[in-house]
């Protein structure tokens, strides 16, 4: 009732400005606007090796992210799955911090934490209201830097782990990207960013702290903040306490290959990958937008076969439900560019056959100027 009235009350006040007023302060807004859009990214490198970077844009909410540089491709063959623990394991006591009061802490601040991880990164998210995100960055710091990793609460999360890992054994579209991944690489890339079964009983707070050890270091962090004050970003970045290490991991091998799963699923799902480049390759852009042009998602128009190239020439060869979509994922030093199809046990030859005869064309005459521009577009919007 009280913001009700407080709001009626302001609209009447406005309505007994004086127009004049009323416009020069609308006038004064947008030079206000226009001088937040124009606010420039700003990077910092701090002594300790951690790289800062903030782009200011008033927000009301504030987020700031810890990017470690080290992800499941640095895993060894007894570390496997590490990755994984330790983004379930990241609600647990710190050295300052119990379980339970880094979620009421955060919660009285109104704070959301989510934690991710990729074969080559590993992100803390805080999001938080602008006046709080100081707090927030203390509870983050906490979690990145200070785990405890206590035997008995690893004990008890267990179950956590086990459920995901039972959520991702019944998703073929997860499995199909690990599985060519291994078919791909014969070492660092190959490794799943899911905990493999055989290595769940070995992935203990002794393992868990060494991994961090060597791999969680100040020289392989990157403090981003958005909605945030770049000096007090900088503040943040000195309650991260990660020793030293070195940066480099080990070149990725792409060795071409076959991996084949036996199952009695009705529909077969179908990786064709070749090598692609990596992020700083200058070919990166142009790998990206010929994804866009095959057609990268599954494009669905009711009654029809879809809206990309690869859903127009190769789904009309299907009988029953399927699907075609391309992929490429560039990583640091190397990556994968290719095919991903959906279809039952009597159409998938001829859906594989469809491909291969579309890839054949694409060779030959290239993409048509309508094709790269709708693919360009697409790009910008991802």
């Amino acid at each position: 009732m009280m913001s009700s009235l407080s709001l009626r009350a302001r609209s009447n006040l406005l309505s007994a400005m004086p127009k004049r007023f009323a416009s020069s302060l609308s006038a004064s807004k947008m030079q206000d606007s226009n001088k937040q859009i124009k606010e420039s990214i700003k990077m910092t490198k701090l002594d300790n090796g951690i790289l800062v970077a903030s782009l200011e844009n008033s927000s009301p909410i504030s987020r700031v992210a810890a990017v470690l540089n080290t992800g499941s491709r640095d895993e060894n063959h007894a570390e496997q799955g590490s990755t994984h623990a330790l983004r379930v394991f990241s609600n647990l006591a710190t050295r300052n911090f119990s379980s339970f009061g880094i979620t009421r802490n955060l919660d009285q601040i109104g704070a959301q934490l989510s934690i991710s991880s990729t074969r080559e990164n590993t992100t803390y998210l805080l999001e938080s209201v602008r006046n709080n995100i100081s707090r927030g960055a203390d509870i983050l710091s906490e979690i990145v830097s200070r785990p405890e990793l206590r035997h008995w609460e690893i004990d008890d999360t267990k179950s956590r782990l086990e459920f995901e890992l039972e959520v991702y054994e019944q998703q073929p579209e997860l499995k199909i990207v690990d599985m060519i991944h291994k078919a791909s690489f014969k070492n660092s890339l190959s490794n799943s960013i899911y905990a493999p079964r055989f290595n769940v009983s070995n992935l203990k707070s002794e393992l868990l702290s060494g991994f961090r050890q060597k791999n969680f270091t100040s020289n392989r962090l990157t403090l981003i903040g958005l909605g945030v004050d770049h000096d007090d970003l900088i503040r943040f970045a000195d309650q991260f306490r990660l020793p030293t290490g070195s940066s480099t991991r080990q070149a990725a091998r792409f060795v071409s290959s076959e991996l084949r799963e036996e199952n009695l699923d009705d529909l077969v799902h179908v990786a064709i990958a070749a090598e692609g480049v990596g992020q700083s390759n200058k070919e990166a852009l142009a790998s990206a937008v010929a994804s866009h042009a095959f057609g990268s998602v599954y494009n669905r128009i009711k009654y029809s076969n879809g809206a990309s190239r690869l859903s127009r020439s190769v789904l009309q060869l299907a009988k029953e439900s399927a699907g075609v979509t391309s992929f490429n994922v560039n990583y640091s030093d190397t990556g994968l560019f290719g095919f991903h199809l959906i279809g039952s046990t009597n159409d998938i030859g001829n859906l594989a056959k469809g491909l291969y005869q579309e890839l054949s064309k694409v060779a030959t005459s290239g993409f048509s100027n309508e094709e790269i521009n709708r693919a360009k577009y697409f790009k910008l919007g991802d």
